[in-house]
C-alpha cells in the first residue's frame, strides 16, 4: 500500500484528518488535505512547533497535552514503556499519534456525545480508546508487522 492508501484506509474507519511524516527529515509523506500538515502556531503566549511535538518524549508523564492541527489535546492515554503512541481529547475530538521506526502516523477524529445514538446519524468514535482500538486494529498492527 502507497502512504497516500493509509490514509484513505484511515479515513475508512472514520478519522477525518490524517497525517504520515517521515523521521528522518520531516517530509510529509501523505495528508489528508494542504491544511493537516505539521505547522507552527501560538497557543496564548506560547509558540508551539508542531514537529518538535513529535520529538518531544511521549512516555514523559508531565507532558500532559499534545499539539498538531492547531490544536491542543489532553494526553488520555500513552505507552509508558516505549512512547510509541499517544492518544489525547480535546472536547469530543479525538487526535492519535504512533511514531514507528521511520514515520510518524497522526489522525484526527470525531468522538459521538454519550447519548447519540447511530441511529440518529451520530457519527464518531465512542471514545478515543474505541478510535485507538480501531486504528491499531486496521493500520497500526500491519506496519508493525511491516517493520515501517
Amino acid at each position: 500500500m502507497s502512504w497516500q492508501q493509509y490514509v484513505q484506509a484511515a479515513q475508512g474507519i472514520g478519522f477525518t484528518k490524517v497525517t504520515i511524516i517521515n523521521r528522518q527529515n520531516y517530509q510529509t509523506l501523505a495528508y489528508t488535505s494542504q491544511a493537516d500538515i505539521a505547522t507552527a502556531w501560538k497557543d496564548g503566549d506560547k509558540q508551539v512547533n508542531e514537529n518538535q511535538e513529535l520529538l518531544d518524549d511521549w512516555k514523559d508523564v508531565k507532558k500532559n497535552s499534545f499539539c498538531f492541527y492547531g490544536k491542543k489535546y489532553n494526553v488520555v492515554l500513552r505507552d509508558d514503556e516505549d512512547g510509541s503512541f499517544l492518544v489525547c481529547m480535546k472536547g469530543q475530538e479525538c487526535c492519535i499519534a504512533k511514531q514507528f521506526k521511520t514515520i510518524w502516523f497522526i489522525a484526527y477524529g470525531p468522538t459521538k456525545k454519550k447519548e447519540a445514538k447511530k441511529e440518529d446519524g451520530a457519527t464518531g468514535f465512542g471514545s478515543a480508546a474505541d478510535a485507538f482500538t480501531k486504528i491499531s486494529k486496521d493500520i497500526f498492527d500491519a506496519l508493525d508487522e511491516a517493520g515501517v
